[in-house]
């Protein structure tokens, strides 16, 4: 069998086994309690019920209209990103962060200022029950070594909003204060919009996903759909939502702000999460912390560990997690010296072929020696089928002879699997293939548009496959090379591109062994 028709038997039951693992012995350890925790999940009611259990508000009103006056827009640079505020809304008008294109940096932007009838969805928007104030004061902005400050406020109806933001240069963190200076007798309750990230570019090749954390603090995951768009989730300490290479959400809240988070959708499928606080009716102040950044591990390591769980380890996550790490360290040191991240693949592939050699080597001799052991017992049960005494004492000699079988043929396989998961999560998700060409591919992080890949894989499995006399033998060689074609054409080209050259590299070494073999 070839590395990948084994690996389409193993994965699976690998995951069915993990999942029944978690499915059954998770629900025991479910918390018996009645009382409500964060990140428990409720279907939000049509009509007022009790304290949390209530409609979702999603529908904001503004207390003054499009101001006139020419907005100020302030800009932030640090090394990671740049990002825009502005008076309207006191909100983030556009997030643009650094990456390498080629031989020089560019941005790529997840926030876009609103259009001027899509004021509610300004990111980090404070919407009140009453009416919601839209033109702000910036009052202060200074910084430090380590962070920008800058702090708004604007007038509500018996009293004033503050809005202090901290966006740190090292990492892509942003803490937002939410403060009420609110007369006595007034009430308030805010919510504070942050939308899903939005990239143009990638529009309906993307999957926009919602996250929040569970109620054993662990990072779930939520598809768009009517139960999601009809569910709140109670105090959520983690909440927002993330594409295939960034990711919006809080991760912090130590003055428990948010009592529900709820989500909206748009007429363009970006959604919206809605963090809702308390009704207040004195002088308060919240703070909570956001990650806005790329789906990579340092980066969302240093804001918050759990949003590590969006880069999907599995159930190898013990071995595929520093395998990732270091073939994406490895990927960008070779990037570094050939300048183009297709043959930096290719190179990576073949690194990965030599280290594993001696491995596979084993592997091959150990098979070797199963199947003629197993061609023997078969010949010696055949010959003694009738007599079982005689078939014991002749299975006995032969394992005396030539020993028990072992497992060793198994190590190369399970040794790649964990290789594989790691260089499929770096190279179908990694924001450095986003926009990479190499040669015919414009952008290794997209399908092959030519489906070249995909027909090479076809080859090199049909290649790398002995030939067999038995048609149905062959027919079902050459089924499993259009069923891997196949499933090679859904895959970016960059995983693809692993793929098809460690298969190439696989038919290469069997030529070499059997032309040694004649020597």
């Amino acid at each position: 069998m070839t590395l990948f028709r084994q690996l389409l038997i193993v994965i699976p039951l690998a995951m069915l086994t993990s999942y029944g693992l978690r499915y059954f012995f998770g629900r025991h350890m479910e918390l018996d309690t009645n009382q409500t925790r964060s990140g428990q999940r409720f279907t939000a009611p049509k009509s007022t019920e009790i304290e949390v259990h209530k409609p979702l508000k999603l529908e904001i009103d503004f207390l003054d209209a499009k101001s006139t006056k020419q907005p100020v827009v302030t800009s932030i640079q640090t090394e990671l990103a740049r990002y825009d505020f502005s008076t309207d809304g006191a909100s983030l008008q556009r997030v643009e962060f650094k990456r390498n294109w080629g031989q020089q940096d560019g941005y790529l932007a997840t926030v876009f200022p609103p259009s001027s009838g899509d004021r509610e969805k300004s990111c980090f928007l404070v919407a009140l029950d009453q009416k919601t104030p839209f033109a702000f004061e910036l009052i202060n902005k200074s910084e430090d070594a380590d962070a920008h400050f800058l702090t708004y406020r604007a007038a509500i109806d018996g009293g004033s909003l503050i809005k202090k933001f901290t966006v740190f240069k090292q990492t892509y963190r942003i803490d937002l204060e939410v403060g009420f200076d609110m007369n006595a007798g007034i009430t308030q309750q805010a919510r504070i919009v942050l939308p899903s990230p939005l990239v143009p570019e990638l529009m309906g090749e993307d999957t926009i996903t919602m996250i929040a954390n569970d109620e054993r603090n662990n990072l779930k995951l939520f598809t768009r759909s009517l139960e999601t768009a009809h569910s709140y989730w109670a105090t959520p300490t983690l909440f927002g939502a993330q594409d295939r290479y960034f990711v919006h959400a809080m991760v912090r809240d130590p003055n428990h702000f948010v009592q529900r988070g709820y989500f909206k959708s748009s007429e363009n499928d970006q959604w919206y999460a809605l963090l809702e606080g308390p009704e207040v009716n004195q002088t308060e102040m919240w703070q909570l912390s956001f990650y806005m950044g790329p789906k990579e591990d340092r980066a969302m390591n240093a804001v918050d560990p759990r949003l590590e769980q969006t880069l999907n380890y599995g159930m190898f996550s013990f071995i595929s997690k520093p395998l990732s790490q270091f073939m994406l360290h490895a990927l960008e040191t070779i990037y570094g010296f050939v300048h183009n991240y297709g043959w930096a693949i290719i190179i990576l592939t073949i690194l990965i072929k030599l280290i594993m050699l001696p491995f596979t080597w084993r592997g091959e001799q150990s098979m070797k020696k199963r199947a003629e052991f197993q061609k023997k017992l078969d010949y010696l049960e055949s010959k003694f089928k009738h007599d079982k005494e005689a078939l014991g004492q002749a299975r006995a000699e032969l394992i005396r002879k030539h020993g028990m079988p072992g497992i060793g043929g198994c190590v190369p396989l399970l040794m790649q699997i964990p290789i594989f998961w790691a260089l499929s999560i770096i190279l179908a998700n990694s924001i450095e293939l986003y926009k990479a060409p190499f040669l015919w591919i414009p952008d290794l992080s997209t399908r092959d548009p030519y489906y070249i890949l995909p027909l090479l894989m076809v080859i090199a499995m049909i290649f790398h496959t002995p030939a067999v006399n038995d048609a149905k033998q062959r027919m079902s060689t050459v089924g499993m090379a259009l069923f891997l074609g196949a499933v090679t054409s859904s895959f970016a080209a960059g995983l693809a591109l692993f793929m098809v050259v460690s298969t190439l590299l696989g038919v290469v070494q069997a030529k070499l062994v059997k032309a040694f073999k004649h020597d």
